[in-house]
C-alpha cells in the first residue's frame, strides 16, 4: 500500500510536491470512513495510521495532473529498469529553471507489514543520494548512499568495499545480486512492491493480455452486462506476425492499431474476440456474431475499447490489493462507469484487500459522489509554470454538503483559465 509520494524538480514540478494517501485528521473529515479508508498497524504509522483508498486529481489541461502519475512511473522504472537501460540519464528536470538542482523522489509504502521509506536524488544524469529506511516499531536505516559511498546496515566495511556502486544504477536495483542477510529481505520487499505497482496509460502495450486469466474475463463480463454494452462473451485472440528488419530495428506493417506481444522469438498481434447474440424477428437468440475489438475498425466505440483495456487491470488490483495508477479514468467512459469504478475501490465487499486507486479525471460530477474531501486533489500552475498539487481537505471553510464541482468551476479551490475572453 502507498502512504506518501514526493517529487521535486521533475517535469512540471519545481518545488517538492507530495501526494499523500494518509486520511485527513480534521474532525469534520470523518465521512465515509468505514468505506473509503482503512487502518494499518499503529506501530507502522504512529498517530496517522488511516489511509484513503482513492485519490482523484482534477485540473485544467497542462496543469500537471498526468505528471503526478508519470513521476511515480519514472521512479518505478528507475528501480526496475536502471540495471538494463539508461533510465537515470533520461531524467526530465523542471524546464523553466536555469539553476542546476537535484531531482528528488521519495516514497513511503507498506509491504509485508513493514513500513519503508525509500528516496533517491539525481543530478546531471547520475545518482548523488539514495536511502532506504524501515519501521516495524521504530525507524532504522537499511542502507544509505552518498554518491559512490555506501553504508549497509549489518554489513561490515570490508564486505562493503567489494560492492561496486555504479553512478547511473540505483543500489536498490543492484543489491538483489548480493547476499546481504536480512537487508536482502527488505530490498526484495521494496522491489516487489514496485514490480506489483499497476500503471495503466492508454498508449501502453499488451493491456489485453490480462484476460488470459479467465477469472478476469468472467468478472469483466458481469460489469459489461451491467453497463448494457451488449457483449455476451469474449476471449483473447492471438495472431502470429512476422516483423521486417530495417536499420531502425524490427518493424511491423499493420493494417490497424494493434497490441503486439513478444513471446520468446514469436510476435503476436493481441486482440479481443467479442461475441454478440443474433436475434430473429420474435426476439429469440438464433446465433452469435464475432466482432474483434481492434481489427473490426468502427464497430466498437472508443469507450468500449478503453474500458476493456483497463477493466481487467482494475479487477486484478481489487483482487490482489494492489496500487493502480490510471491516467484519465473517465476519458471516453460514461460517467456511471467511472463512478462505478471509484465506488468499487471505496467499498468493503469489492475491495476486501484495500487496493488503492490513484487517477486523473475531468468529469467534475465524480467529485459529488460518496467521496471524502481528502480523496479529491487539484493541480494548477503558478507564476513560474510549476505545478501545485493540493487536496480539497487542505482548504478551509469547505462544507461536507457543498457541491464541490460547482465551487470548483467558480474558482473557490484553484484558479481556472479564463476561457471567456473572446466570447
Amino acid at each position: 500500500m502507498l502512504v506518501r509520494f514526493s517529487v521535486k524538480n521533475f517535469r512540471s514540478f519545481k518545488d517538492e510536491t507530495t501526494l499523500s494517501m494518509v486520511a485527513s485528521t480534521r474532525n469534520d473529515d470523518n465521512e465515509y470512513k468505514e468505506l473509503n479508508t482503512f487502518d494499518v498497524n499503529e506501530n507502522l504509522l504512529p498517530k496517522e495510521n488511516t489511509l484513503i483508498k482513492t485519490a482523484t486529481i482534477y485540473g485544467p489541461n497542462a496543469s500537471g495532473k498526468s505528471n503526478v502519475l508519470k513521476a511515480i512511473k519514472y521512479m518505478r522504472d528507475a528501480v526496475i529498469l536502471s540495471t538494463a537501460f539508461d533510465v537515470i540519464k533520461h531524467n526530465e528536470p523542471f524546464a523553466f529553471d536555469k539553476e542546476s538542482t537535484p531531482t528528488s523522489f521519495e516514497i513511503e509504502l507498506i509491504k509485508s507489514n513493514i513500513f519503508y521509506n525509500y528516496s533517491f536524488s539525481i543530478l546531471n544524469g547520475v545518482i548523488i543520494y539514495e536511502k532506504l529506511s524501515k519501521r516495524i516499531e521504530r525507524l532504522s536505516t537499511v542502507f544509505e548512499r552518498n554518491n559512490n559511498e555506501l553504508k549497509v546496515s549489518g554489513v561490515n566495511a570490508i564486505t562493503q568495499k567489494f560492492i561496486n556502486v555504479l553512478p547511473t544504477i540505483l543500489f536498490l536495483s543492484q543489491a538483489k545480486g548480493f547476499s546481504l542477510g536480512s537487508v536482502s529481505d527488505d530490498i526484495n520487499n521494496v522491489l516487489t512492491w514496485f514490480s506489483d505497482l499497476i500503471i495503466v496509460f492508454e498508449e501502453m502495450p499488451n493491456l489485453l493480455t490480462i484476460y488470459e486469466n479467465p477469472k478476469y474475463v468472467d468478472e469483466a463480463l458481469e460489469i459489461l452486462k451491467l453497463a448494457d454494452i451488449g457483449i455476451e462473451d469474449f476471449k483473447v485472440y492471438k495472431e502470429k506476425i512476422e516483423p521486417t528488419v530495417s536499420s531502425k530495428g524490427k518493424e511491423f506493417n499493420l493494417s490497424y492499431p494493434a497490441q503486439i506481444l513478444q513471446e520468446n522469438e514469436t510476435f503476436n498481434k493481441i486482440d479481443i474476440e467479442t461475441k454478440f447474440n443474433v436475434y430473429d424477428k420474435d426476439g429469440n437468440v438464433t446465433d452469435t456474431k464475432t466482432i474483434y475489438l481492434l481489427k473490426d475498425i468502427g464497430f466498437h466505440s472508443e469507450g468500449t475499447k478503453r474500458l476493456l483495456m483497463y477493466l481487467g487491470w482494475i479487477l486484478k488490483a481489487l483482487d490482489e490489493g494492489k496500487v493502480i495508477l490510471i491516467d484519465e479514468l473517465d476519458s471516453k467512459l460514461h460517467f456511471l462507469i467511472a463512478d462505478y469504478i471509484l465506488k468499487a475501490f471505496n467499498s468493503i465487499s469489492k475491495n476486501i484487500n484495500n487496493a488503492q486507486l490513484i487517477s486523473t479525471a475531468h468529469n467534475l460530477l465524480l467529485m459529488d459522489g460518496d467521496i471524502r474531501r481528502d480523496e479529491i486533489l487539484f493541480t494548477a500552475k503558478d507564476y513560474y509554470g510549476a505545478t501545485i498539487l493540493k487536496a480539497l481537505s487542505d482548504y478551509k471553510g469547505v462544507l461536507k454538503k457543498s457541491l464541490f464541482s460547482k465551487n470548483y468551476l467558480l474558482g473557490f479551490y484553484t484558479e481556472l483559465p479564463n476561457m471567456k475572453g473572446d466570447l
